[in-house]
């Protein structure tokens, strides 16, 4: 994946995105009062309202590009009421030698991961991270089976954004879903129109992620030692279906046998 142009093209993407996300993770921060651990917090979308409402905020991601934009989205409203500390680590190997009360890993980061081996590695770092008494938060995509028949070749709409100045752009994909691996090779493409309809630019980005059903996930909580303590179909606690398009979950240290 080329994240020195998902670095450029990940807020256009997510500016239509619904923020039922964003409002989830928030409250839940919110709730506990911090500090707060992200893993993959990208270009800081949800962690740096929160640093700047007055939370210390920890996030890592692997990727520089990703972290610089976040880095610099962070000065430009700085001072902080809180703090934002980005460190470059990887979500299935990292060690920070402290825990927290509150980990999330949103926006389907945890599809990332892209072998069974890989996630339980992440889900273990986190647990390594997680209070005692502390809550995990992630979600991930429900894998429905009229999206895994998507034809690989065929290119669909996922949104258009207005620009101020009367141009646009539009954001599309392609799917190519292994069933066997649980693998989509996908591909995002953005295009920025002018206000007359020419394009000025096209960008097409790779998305490679290991997509989970829901049993699975309750599997691999439970082999590292988490409870799931809810499990919803969206941000508003909807049911865990082919009509939604979440998989929603909130765990916690499973208790003693």
């Amino acid at each position: 994946m080329d994240y020195v142009a998902w670095a450029e093209w990940y807020d256009i993407f997510y500016a239509a995105a619904d923020p039922g996300d964003a409002e989830f993770y928030h409250e839940l921060c919110r709730a506990s009062g911090g500090p707060i651990l992200e893993i993959g917090i990208g270009t800081g979308r949800i962690a740096l309202p929160l640093a700047q409402e007055g939370m210390e905020i920890v996030g890592i991601d692997l990727y520089e590009p990703m972290l610089k934009v976040a880095q610099q989205r962070a000065l430009d409203v700085a001072p902080l009421d809180g703090s934002l500390e980005l460190i470059q680590a990887d979500m299935r190997t990292f060690d920070l030698k402290r825990k927290f009360p509150v980990v999330t890993i949103p926006a389907r980061t945890l599809l990332l991961a892209t072998s069974e081996k890989e996630q339980v590695q992440t889900l273990c770092c986190t647990v390594q991270h997680l209070d005692q008494d502390g809550t995990l938060a992630f979600n991930l995509f429900y894998p429905d089976p009229e999206m895994l028949a998507d034809d690989p070749d065929e290119e669909f709409l996922l949104e258009v954004i207005e620009k101020p100045d009367g141009g646009r752009y539009v954001l599309t994909a392609r799917n190519r879903f292994d069933l066997e691996s649980q693998i989509n090779h996908g591909v995002q493409i953005a295009e920025e129109l002018d206000p007359d309809g020419e394009v000025l630019r096209r960008q097409e980005l790779e998305v490679v992620v290991r997509y989970l059903y829901p049993d699975q996930v309750l599997a691999l909580c439970d082999l590292v030692g988490l409870e799931v303590i809810d499990m919803w179909g969206d941000f508003e606690g909807g049911e865990v279906d082919e009509k939604n398009d979440e998989i929603v979950v909130v765990a916690r240290h499973a208790g003693p046998a």
